[in-house]
């Protein structure tokens, strides 16, 4: 079983409060419960990943690049 895009699903059986689907519906601008969930699960784990990606960045564990420097990068490695 899978959907479109061929990624995993499990049917389940959850009880849900109806007032925060309502909300969380107007909010991610979906109509569907279904289309409701994935959608937040989606938020969720890229608000994870984002989270997770600066605090690299602030432990220096990203060597950020300025624009202007990576123009240069650019341009030697196309002369090259």
């Amino acid at each position: 079983m899978g959907t479109a895009m061929n990624h995993p699903v499990r049917r389940t059986s959850v009880d849900l409060d109806l007032d925060e689907l309502e909300r969380a519906k107007e909010t991610l601008g979906t109509r569907t419960t279904r289309d409701t969930i994935n959608t937040a699960l989606r938020v969720v784990n890229r608000r994870a990943a984002l989270a997770r990606a600066a605090e690299m960045i602030e432990q220096g564990g990203f060597d950020i690049v300025e624009p202007e420097e990576l123009m240069a990068l650019r341009q030697a490695r196309l002369v090259i």
